[in-house]
């Protein structure tokens, strides 16, 4: 009697814990496909009953992190990548999201050695290199951060206009007062993306630095031409009509500035 009970729970075993897989198989393409019908809280749900079933499953904490990420609950965010990364380091992007939400809640250092964990499996992933820069950078480490800005430049080969790291690279040499050595990375991100608003927003704020007040302006106007409600592009346009006489311009950028800063 006992062996046949014996039996049967291995059967049982058998039999249920593949449909529980197949389950939240299933959970997590219902909650991709919630999310890409921009239903958030939807896909949430699935992604969690998903996890709930297989709590090391990477994919769905991952996914779940996505989410998050785009409604801008970065403490949430932060949860999910995190386990997402330490179930499956070699998860796609999975600990590069993680090391990016560690630097977009101030927690650098952590961040830095998240992304050093990822440059060890992928030495020439650009983005990783931007994000170790930035958080390098912000805890006052020059050198190392104008090295990790100068990789991820190297290392670039695609990303979206205005995550180009020749843009950071440029305003980390700003900040450090180089700001003759500033443009040049700026101008190379503009070659790459004649539509890059931010690149023209940063190359314009340097040149009104340098007091090159029309490629300030030129380069301020064709960054509200891409981004109209940008309210520091609009504050620095009137600064240098200001500066080029221009007075009843530059009072209706610095009055939008105002506006749209609220």
């Amino acid at each position: 009697m006992s062996a046949s009970r014996n039996l049967l729970t291995v059967v049982v075993c058998l039999s249920v814990f593949p449909l529980l897989a197949q389950d939240a198989g299933e959970l997590f393409r219902q909650g991709e496909r919630l999310f890409a019908e921009r239903k958030p809280e939807a896909a949430i749900a699935a992604f969690k009953r998903a996890i709930e079933m297989r709590p090391a499953y990477a994919q769905a904490w991952k996914a779940l992190g996505v989410v998050y990420a785009s409604r801008q609950e970065f403490e949430l965010a932060e949860r999910a990548f995190r386990n997402a990364c330490e179930h499956d380091p070699s998860l796609s992007d999975a600990c590069l999201y993680y090391g990016r939400t560690l630097y977009l809640l101030n927690r650098f250092q952590t961040a830095i050695d998240v992304l050093h964990s990822v440059l060890q499996r992928d030495v020439e992933n650009s983005e990783a290199c931007r994000l170790l820069a930035l958080s390098l950078e912000a805890l006052g480490q020059s050198a190392e951060a104008g090295s990790a800005f100068r990789q991820s430049v190297r290392y670039y080969r695609a990303s979206a206009a205005n995550e180009d790291p020749g843009i950071d690279y440029g305003v980390f040499l700003f900040r450090q007062g180089q700001a003759e050595d500033a443009v040049a990375p700026l101008e190379a991100v503009l070659k790459r993306h004649p539509d890059a608003a931010r690149a023209y927003l940063e190359l314009g704020c340097i040149e009104l630095a340098l007091d090159h007040l029309p490629q300030a302006a030129a380069h301020l106007e064709r960054a509200l031409a891409f981004s109209p409600n940008v309210a520091r592009a609009h504050l620095l346009l009137g600064k240098v009509y200001q500066r080029q006489g221009k007075t009843q311009a530059a009072e209706e950028h610095l009055r939008l500035g105002s506006q749209t800063a609220r």
